[in-house]
């Protein structure tokens, strides 16, 4: 899943029928409810003081610095965010306030021009002994702005919209100044880096690529092994807020999807919980694991598949890939890979909202399946069919369809779309690509024409920002390269709308967009299910809220 971890927030565990092991596990689930977190949440001060977390990541780090151009992995968060401070922390429903541990408030002070004032945590120090202050702010801002081409930062969401940011009263108070207005202002600095980190270009390119420099949070590095792809974490001594119940967490790199090798770890010991997404196999197996339970949320977390419109292939052509969007049976797909697990499972008619989420409506009409369509549209466009596939000019319309490996939602929809796509005439080659690096060596550079993954959607624009701007020389997350500059427009306008309904309104216009460009086939609300030792508390399922990492820990027994 891109940019999306576990999170965890310590405010309300609400029961799950059918979330224990055992008999209770055969109920089938209920319907989701919004803003749904599972986490055993329990008063830290009761847990054990001590004791391990062995925590799963898909890919082991390849740079420190999450703002960073190349630190696409949605699993770098988890591990960064142990020990990086988090100023900004995202709450169950999507919206964000301030973590005590860093910041003492934040607040809106003026609409026009929009200006919000933060005053800081006077206890909060970097590890090398210096205060967190004013200044190590202002040059992430300045870092990750976009304005200054040597520094490559991931996203430019939110920061771009800051115009400037003005010492208070002391080092510990500043005014941020957004021109034009940026509606998600909250969701800014949900994680900070030093000064010394963001200060200077190759320093923020490179310089956290081994390891990270100066750290700020509960724990602190105690062992980086790139050759067994671990990273451990321990706790802080000097660390200003609560305890932390975790002597230490062990981020491995091992596959999260639900596939053999997390189950079977699960079941040995080798880790303390897996996500089960919609892998019915592994849900199934993982029931049987004693002192198991599982943990479920509801995310605005989709299934996509993702045209690249890119190059000199068929796909470049909007209307190719609307004739192939129009060729998958995405209602067959819903059933196969989530109906067991999510009753009610629809296939979704948006790219930015899921269903049951404010703002969501179905934008898919006029592009949903419909083979006979795709075929009339192919022989306009001159792939008519020769034998089993099209061609036009002497060229088989084939499609690459790039797949992580041991990745069973991906290798279920890619042979599903494979032989739907047949069915009107186009030929799809299934590639299984290595899981680890797949975004950093597949999705990134383009290396594909369709590919599947999950996106976290509907939670923040800045979530939606970089997904879906299209600049030359700069497509952040637009690794499909399809867009234009109406949509552009409309998202700049989305970004400065602070009524949320009107805000809603034209992401829907960009959606409407999204759908004419043949940008993507939203498939399903994903599943949200992990797999979570018994006695793990303050952890296992919280949708979108922010991991409270010193509050995790074990039951007594």
């Amino acid at each position: 899943m891109r940019r999306s971890a576990l999170a965890l927030a310590l405010l309300t565990a609400l029961a799950v029928a059918g979330c224990g092991s055992g008999g209770d596990a055969e109920k089938p689930p209920p319907k989701a409810a919004l803003n749904q977190i599972d986490i055993n949440a329990v008063d830290p001060d009761t847990l054990r003081d001590g004791g391990d977390l062995n925590w799963p990541v898909q890919d082991f780090p390849n740079q420190f610095n999450e703002l960073q151009g190349d630190a696409t992995s949605g699993d770098i968060p988890p591990v960064t965010r142990s020990f990086m401070p988090t100023p900004s922390w995202e709450k169950p429903d999507a919206t964000f306030e301030p973590n005590p541990d860093y910041v003492e408030s934040f607040e809106l002070v003026s609409d026009n021009p929009e200006k919000v004032e933060y005053k800081l945590n006077k206890k909060a120090h970097w590890s090398d002994g210096k205060p967190i202050t004013w200044e190590d702010y202002k040059s992430q801002w300045q870092a990750v702005n976009g304005r200054n081409p040597a520094f490559v930062p991931l996203s430019t969401a939110g920061y771009a919209n800051i115009s400037d940011i003005s010492k208070g009263a002391d080092e510990y108070e500043f005014t941020v100044t957004f021109d034009p207005t940026y509606a998600d202002w909250g969701a800014v600095f949900q994680v900070l880096y030093p000064k010394s980190a963001t200060s200077n270009p190759d320093e923020f390119n490179k310089g956290w690529i081994a390891a990270p420099k100066v750290t700020g949070g509960p724990f602190m590095i105690d062992k980086i092994d790139a050759t067994a792809k671990t990273v451990i974490v321990k706790r802080d001594p000097d660390w200003w807020g609560y305890q932390p119940r975790l002597d230490r967490i062990i981020f491995r790199n091992l596959s999260t999807t639900g596939g053999t090798a997390s189950i079977d770890a699960l079941a040995n010991g080798g880790l303390d919980f897996s996500g089960i997404a919609g892998n019915l196999d592994a849900y199934k197996r993982a029931k049987q694991i004693p002192h198991v339970v599982f943990r479920r949320a509801t995310l605005p977390n989709l299934r996509w598949i993702v045209l690249n419109g890119a190059g000199s292939g068929p796909l470049a052509d909007k209307e190719v890939r609307k004739a192939v969007i129009r060729g998958i049976d995405v209602a067959s797909i819903t059933k196969a890979e989530v109906g067991q697990l999510i009753p009610d499972a629809k296939p979704l008619g948006n790219h930015i909202f899921v269903e049951g989420f404010p703002g969501y409506q179905d934008n898919s009409k006029g592009y949903g399946f419909d083979p006979e369509a795709a075929k009339k549209r192919l022989d306009e466009l001159g792939w008519k069919q020769e034998g089993q596939y099209r061609k036009k000019e002497g060229r088989t319309l084939t499609i690459r369809d790039v797949v992580p490996a041991e990745n069973p939602a991906s290798d279920d929809e890619a042979v599903l779309v494979q032989h739907q796509l047949a069915a009107i005439g186009v030929e799809v080659k299934v590639e299984q690509v290595d899981p680890d690096g797949y975004f950093d060596e597949q999705i990134t550079p383009g290396d594909f024409e369709l590919a599947h993954w999950a996106q976290m959607d509907a939670a923040s624009l800045i979530t939606v920002l970089p997904s879906f701007d299209l600049t030359p020389d700069n497509v952040e997350q637009n690794f499909g390269h399809i867009g234009n500059a109406k949509i552009n427009k409309l998202l700049k306008d989305a970004a400065k709308e602070l009524d949320r309904d009107r805000r809603n309104a034209i992401l829907n216009d960009i959606d409407e967009e999204l759908w004419d460009l043949g940008y993507a086939r939203p498939l399903y609300r994903r599943p949200s299910i992990v797999a979570v030792k018994d006695d793990l508390a303050n952890f296992g399922n919280s949708g979108l809220a922010a991991v409270d990492y010193a509050k995790i820990g074990w039951t007594k027994k």
